[in-house]
């Protein structure tokens, strides 16, 4: 009999992860072997044991999803990455994609795509929630609409944050600056990213000089 594919879960929700776990405990095939509940708590736990596959949401508490993607997928290569969001964005899936996400899927997915998600990425092949994959599609068909589209209008508190990202300050010095927590900074800017149709922080700048946001 094969064995069991391990899957670690990190999510500052514990809800969220006891959702997940409660989804996955009938299945033969697949065993939830560790949970955390921050960025830094994953690092340290992928340094005692490795999951075949790891869910991640993309809103933690301590760093953003790509950062912690990138870093994941440059010490830990064997691990198969499975983001789990509410960002519903092509432009974030995409990043998710280039820094090494095998799967991507929306927290309102059911059960059924979660453990397709899962085997998928242990196999070695991509998933895409079947919610997004006809935005990714138009995405990849017309790249230069989905760049250029006008974005909504910024609140006040967007404005604030894009003005602060685009002088190169850091998301803990964002938040002592405007008082408020880095999490609420690391909203702000994945919000951004899909207003302005970025994929990471560079374009997001980029995008919001052409925009007008900043100058």
């Amino acid at each position: 009999m094969n064995p069991k594919i391990s899957v670690a879960i990190v999510d500052d929700h514990p809800l969220v992860i006891s959702g997940i776990q409660m989804m996955l405990s009938d299945q033969d095939t697949i065993q939830v072997c560790a949970t955390y509940n921050s960025g830094a708590a994953l690092l340290a736990g992928l340094q005692e044991q490795l999951p075949d596959v790891l869910l991640m949401d993309i809103l933690l508490p301590d760093m953003s999803g790509n950062e912690l993607a990138g870093l994941i997928n440059k010490s830990y290569p064997g691990v198969k990455m499975v983001a789990l969001t509410s960002l519903d964005t092509p432009a974030m899936v995409k990043s998710m994609k280039h820094n090494g996400c095998k799967s991507y899927l929306l927290k309102g997915t059911d059960k059924i795509n979660l453990i397709k998600a899962i085997e998928a990425a242990c196999s070695g092949n991509d998933f895409i929630d079947p919610c997004l994959a006809d935005n990714l599609l138009q995405s990849i068909i017309n790249p230069q609409k989905a760049k250029h589209h006008t974005p909504l209008q910024l609140s006040n508190r967007e404005q604030e944050v894009l003005q602060l990202i685009a002088t190169g300050a850091t998301t803990h010095a964002i938040a002592d600056q405007l008082c408020i927590s880095p999490r609420t900074v690391e909203t702000h800017r994945l919000t951004l990213l899909k207003k302005l149709a970025a994929r990471n922080t560079a374009e997001l700048v980029s995008n919001a000089f052409r925009f007008g946001f900043v100058s």
